[in-house]
């Protein structure tokens, strides 16, 4: 990958907004050409026909070359000026037509085109503007977006294609491009891109012009048939216009100044997936979240990293939330030792505990946030329990558009202060940005990005250590969780969800079909929130019933890019997350390890007991694992993935 030499790039196009759209996308789309134009083009290729070759065409295939170079010309003529004013300085590598006549085998292989400069330096780029609208049914171009920075492979006519290992991978992520005569698409040649074939009943005609930097050397990889090294050749820039003709042989009119031994770099399925998500992140940091803080700093510090801690609550407010909870005597009903009010099932008692919290919170959080809205609120209580683990997970969807500015914040209230001993809040910072995939109910049936990785995640939380009457904002798509509570008091907190106030409230449910391959969306207000908790939608999930009583506005296919726990490490470490030596040193003495990861007792007997059940289900039939969220992210297997990592055994 080429992520450390990106600063190496000089800006190739003149304008800077332009230039950091293509540096991330690897691709543009720009308006080039006018209706006049667009005539002129077609009636000078029509005029010099070439009895519209079946399938793919380009005009540099021909023989003729007075006719090329009359083509050539024209196009030129039209493109120059407009070229000079969108780019720095340039070398031009030809320009030509391209036809794809209706057909079948006009489609266009999944591919990259060849290197042609130094890549870790240079972009080479190609314009491609289509004379007539051009979509998915007369041979559209389709791209891989950020696809530009997923290899270092070099790519030549007699080597090995990178791509082979990950054609079915791609061939699901391809996004169209459709585009409206004369509009140009502006890509690196080191984008992943194809075309489908051309349906339609007439030719789709295109014109494509080359560049490369002023200062880039123009190049040529060959590979020697014969003692099978790699030949680096420097050619001239008018190189390409006559060796789409010659195509496999050796160059003749370039110089060879390396010969070296070289193994194609094929891009495996993970490492594809790990770019893609690299991409995605470097995407999304670009994002720009729609304002809710009040304050620029509190603003960007939160979409940076994913929370944010402000002081909202005076003391007053405090004990008032504080006398209230007392009053209400609370039980876990669910005995998982952490719970939340709005899973009681009083559902009148929890509407009026959420009016309770909102008249107290809501002016104190105005003065820091704006132009929001609330949508839930409950108080948020853990037991005293030294096993009481709360794994790593991202919270429900509760606001549509997420990857369009609009998210949903919880604003988590301390009522006491909160310590790494009575099991205070972890965040992964920056995980914010690395998922955007729906987040559905309920737990466990539904499968989650997560689902693999809860165990492996822990030991990089950032503990949050705070004051009573201090808040922790957080993004409901950051990777959040806390450690036990060891002491013999109750951790007390307050929780409220606010969201833009233009935002639309949405939930998504797996729908009970067996499959888990298709969620329901549905349009919500904020009482669905006191309706509907996690229990009540995991029974119902278990009997095959969906929610009736609000309006299914979409079915959406369900899936999420799966990667291993390394790769998810190692974007927790790019956005600056550590391992937590305190907080794993205090759950190694906690559970009987010391910090090199050895075993001090035997594993306690209820754990060898399910050990047991499980591997003795397993051999009577495939295990259906119908445990609970918390019976299943047990605090045994955290502190196996502590072992794990602190002693690889």
């Amino acid at each position: 990958m080429h992520q450390n030499k990106i600063s190496l790039r000089s800006a190739f196009f003149a304008n800077e907004q332009i230039n950091s759209q293509f540096e991330l996308n690897g691709f543009v789309v720009l308006p080039l050409l006018n209706a006049e134009e667009i005539k002129y083009l077609n009636e000078s290729y029509n005029s010099n026909l070439f009895n519209n070759p079946e399938g793919f065409y380009s005009s540099s295939f021909s023989q003729n070359e007075s006719v090329k170079l009359k083509l050539n010309s024209g196009i030129d003529t039209i493109l120059g000026p407009k070229v000079n004013q969108l780019f720095n300085s340039f070398k031009t590598l030809g320009c030509c037509y391209l036809s794809k006549a209706p057909g079948a085998i006009g489609q266009m292989p999944i591919h990259q085109d060849w290197t042609v400069v130094d890549e870790t330096k240079f972009d080479s780029v190609t314009i491609w503007i289509p004379l007539q609208d051009v979509d998915e049914f007369n041979g559209a171009m389709q791209v891989i977006p950020g696809s530009h920075r997923f290899s270092d492979a070099l790519r030549s006519p007699l080597f090995d294609n990178p791509l082979s290992e990950i054609e079915n991978e791609i061939r699901k992520d391809l996004q169209i491009i459709t585009l409206k005569a004369g509009e140009a698409l502006i890509f690196s040649q080191a984008l992943i891109h194809a075309s489908p074939a051309n349906q339609s009943n007439t030719n789709r005609l295109a014109v494509t012009f080359g560049l490369i930097p002023e200062t880039a050397d123009l190049l040529f990889y060959y590979k020697n048939p014969e003692t099978f090294q790699a030949e680096k050749y420097l050619v001239p820039k008018n190189f390409f216009e006559n060796y789409n003709t010659k195509i496999g042989q050796k160059p003749i009119d370039g110089k060879l100044i390396k010969e070296f031994n070289y193994s194609q770099i094929k891009i495996t399925p993970d490492e594809y997936r790990l770019k893609k998500h690299i991409y995605q992140l470097n995407k999304n940091k670009q994002a720009n979240m729609k304002q809710i803080f009040k304050d620029k700093v509190n603003q960007d510090f939160f979409e940076k990293e994913g929370y944010l801690i402000l002081p909202i609550l005076g003391d007053q407010e405090v004990v008032s939330l504080k006398t209230y909870y007392e009053s209400l005597h609370l039980n876990d009903e669910k005995g998982f030792g952490f719970h939340v009010s709005m899973d009681q099932s009083d559902k009148g008692l929890c509407a009026e505990i959420q009016s309770k919290i909102l008249d107290i919170t809501l002016p104190k959080l105005d003065e820091y946030v704006e132009n929001y809205k609330p949508f839930v609120a409950s108080y948020v209580i853990k037991e005293s329990n030294p096993k009481g683990i709360v794994p790593a997970h991202q919270d429900w969807s509760f606001v549509d558009n997420e990857t369009e500015g609009f998210c949903s914040i919880t604003c988590w209230t301390a009522l006491v202060d909160m310590t790494l001993d009575n099991g205070c809040m972890g965040v992964i910072k920056g995980s914010n940005k690395l998922m955007q995939n729906f987040r559905p109910s309920p737990s466990p049936q539904t499968p989650v990005p997560l689902s693999d990785h809860m165990f492996s995640i822990f030991p990089y939380l950032k503990t949050l250590e705070m004051k009573a009457g201090e808040t922790l904002f957080f993004d409901n798509r950051t990777f959040h969780a806390s450690p036990p509570n060891t002491t013999n008091e109750v951790r007390l907190a307050v929780g409220v969800g606010i969201t833009q106030k233009d935002a639309e409230l949405v939930h998504y449910f797996l729908k009970p079909d067996g499959n888990k391959n298709t969620i329901l969306k549905y349009k919500v207000d904020e009482n669905f929130f006191l309706k509907y908790d996690n229990a009540r939608l995991s029974t119902m999930y278990d009997n095959g019933e969906v929610i009736t009583d609000y309006e299914v506005v979409a079915e959406i296919p369900y899936f999420y890019d799966q990667y291993t726990s390394e790769d998810l490490t190692t974007l927790i470490k790019q956005a600056g997350n550590e391992y937590n030596v305190p907080m794993c040193e205090k759950l190694a003495v906690l559970f009987n390890y010391d910090i090199t990861g050895v075993k001090k007792e035997e594993p306690i007997l209820e754990e060898k007991i399910e050990e047991k059940n499980i591997v003795e289900d397993s051999i009577q039939k495939e295990w259906i694992d119908n445990r609970t969220f918390f019976e299943k992210y047990t605090p045994m297997n955290i502190l196996r993935e502590i072992k794990f990592k602190l002693t690889g055994k």
